[in-house]
């Protein structure tokens, strides 16, 4: 199987959006390597002198919002196509507070118009071409695919593939 870590962890940072253009916030993020995010922080000591604390935060991948979803896709989610087509059980998470991104990460920008979504896709899409192209390859006759897309939000669970019933998540003792 390829050498594909067993879980990755990758942040990638977006745009900002035009409200906070328009009040003139600064990015407060900074990536001195690949694997490394610097946030800005800006405080005021007692004398009234400004400085500003920089925390880093290091992941596997830090992608800055100037790179595509295509670049995201070769990067982060196209080996796990691959390993999958190697035997491998793979599972894509984006997770993030409402606003950062996630929706034009995996769906691409105009979520629901196809046109938009086919001109710059997303995750999904960019998978899905991927695995239909490979399932075409005689060397993989006699896969079959299953799919699911689920979202998690207020501790509630979504099946996104049948009208977004709400469903019922169970664990066991392992």
């Amino acid at each position: 199987m390829a050498d594909v870590p067993k879980i990755s962890c990758v942040i990638r940072s977006r745009p900002p959006n035009s409200s906070e253009l328009a009040r003139g916030d600064e990015n407060i993020l900074e990536f001195p390597s690949e694997k490394t995010i610097t946030v800005k922080e800006y405080k005021e000591k007692v004398d009234l002198t400004k400085y500003i604390e920089r925390h880093n935060f290091t992941f596997d991948q830090a992608i800055d919002s100037d790179v595509g979803n295509e670049e995201v896709y070769e990067r982060c989610v196209q080996p796990l196509i691959t390993a999958a087509f190697e035997g491998a059980k793979v599972t894509c998470f984006a997770y993030g507070q409402t606003g950062s991104g996630k929706t034009y990460t995996m769906m691409g920008p105009g979520s629901g118009d196809l046109q938009k979504m086919a001109e710059t896709p997303g995750m999904y899409l960019l998978a899905g071409n991927d695995i239909f192209t490979l399932l075409d390859d005689p060397t993989f006759e006699g896969f079959s695919i299953r799919v699911s897309f689920y979202e998690i939000y207020c501790a509630k669970l979504y099946d996104l593939l049948n009208k977004r019933t709400e469903l019922h998540c169970r664990t066991d003792a392992k």
